[in-house]
Parts: structure tokens; C-alpha cells; sequence
């Protein structure tokens, strides 16, 4: 099957180096960089949440504002707001 892909100049300046450097052609390096990356993404069963875990923290109630305006108009939205039941 052929395929046409189109790169940017800087990305095809860097295929064409990378080509000269390991001696092979353009073509074989777009084959193995699709070979595996459709071999890492078949065995790469991480869930976005996995993938975040570690930043994900435990979180916070929202707590008052310690400005006396600010904390007015904040209990007179929660009090509006207030869950009944």
C-alpha cells in the first residue's frame, strides 16, 4: 500500500539526516516509527486517569474568604445554594 505524507521542512530535514546517519532510506524509518508506535499503543493499556494519578490530589472543601465582603457575598451564594435534604 503507498501512502503520501506531507511534513513540515524542519521535520523532513531531520527524516533526511536521521536517514543518513543509520545509512537507510526515508521510506524503512517512517515504517518502523509506525511499526512501533502502533506496537506501543497495542500493549499500552493506561487509562488517562493512570496516566495523572500521581497529580491528583485528595482536594479541599472550598473555604471562606477571609475578606469581610468577599466572605458576605460567599454565605449569602451558599446559603441560596444550599443543598436541602
Amino acid at each position: 500500500m503507498t501512502i503520501s505524507v506531507r511534513l513540515p521542512p524542519e521535520e523532513q530535514h531531520m527524516l533526511e539526516i536521521a536517514a543518513r546517519r543509520v545509512g537507510r532510506s526515508k521510506s524503512d524509518l517512517m515504517r518502523q516509527a509506525v511499526r512501533e508506535l502502533c506496537q506501543r499503543l497495542a500493549t499500552d493499556n493506561r487509562t488517562p486517569y493512570s496516566l495523572g494519578q500521581d497529580l491528583f490530589g485528595a482536594g479541599s472543601l472550598a473555604s471562606a474568604p477571609t475578606d469581610p465582603l468577599k466572605r458576605q457575598i460567599w454565605e449569602k451564594l451558599r446559603a441560596k445554594h444550599k443543598r436541602v435534604g
